[in-house]
């Protein structure tokens, strides 16, 4: 009897996995996304101020003394030294495990211009650690989104299913790969990418007959 029982569920056993195997022969599977341009994306840029990277005898180089070289720099081009926030984080300038004292200053805008001329502004001992922009999706945003993916990725999966002389079937599943919504999301600001882009993707398994 327990002979009997073994062989049952061994047959059982292949069944299963002769019915995924199908299932997964059955199936194409794709990777789509859609592209959000956040209408006013907030900037955040930080930099670290320090004597570091200086030749410069010490005495020339206090951290007070460069302090005021860049609060100088800055207010040249119009940006105020009281929209800096000094150390914004529990943790700071002893991260970066320079030698030389120093502090780290946090700037943020919603101002394309005065981030473009923060980030220009040059003075002794200033290096730019980061720059980011900041959105929040929200419903709505993520409805579309939605929307423009799945439909990217039908698309896709059927100009394959065509290529393997078959029809596209249903969506299985759909594997999201985004950040969680209503959250603040960060996306580093490149020179060649929209400010305030967000990518969103998804994969998804269609059947095919």
């Amino acid at each position: 009897m327990k002979l009997q029982t073994r062989l049952l569920a061994l047959v059982l056993l292949l069944f299963t996995c002769n019915l995924k195997a199908q299932e997964q022969r059955n199936t194409i599977k794709v990777g789509a996304r859609a592209v959000h341009i956040d209408a006013a994306p907030l900037f955040k840029a930080t930099v670290a101020l320090s004597g570091t990277y200086s030749s410069l005898p010490a005495e020339m180089v206090t951290l007070e003394k460069l302090k005021k070289q860049y609060k100088d720099a800055l207010e040249a081009k119009g940006i105020s030294w009281g929209n800096l926030k000094e150390n914004p984080n529990v943790f700071g300038y002893e991260t970066l495990r320079y030698e030389k004292e120093g502090t780290l200053y946090e700037y943020r805008t919603e101002s394309v211009e005065k981030m473009k001329k923060f980030l220009q502004t040059k003075s002794l001992g200033v290096q730019v650690l980061n720059y980011d922009s900041l959105i929040t999706i929200d419903d709505d945003e993520i409805t579309k989104l939605s929307q423009k993916a799945v439909a990217n990725a039908t698309k896709r999966a059927t100009a394959i299913a065509q290529a393997m002389g078959k029809q596209l079937g249903e969506i299985q599943e759909v594997e999201d790969l985004n950040n969680r919504w209503g959250e603040e999301v960060v996306s580093t600001i490149y020179y060649d990418r929209e400010p305030g882009e967000y990518i969103y993707m998804i994969n998804v398994i269609f059947t095919v007959k």
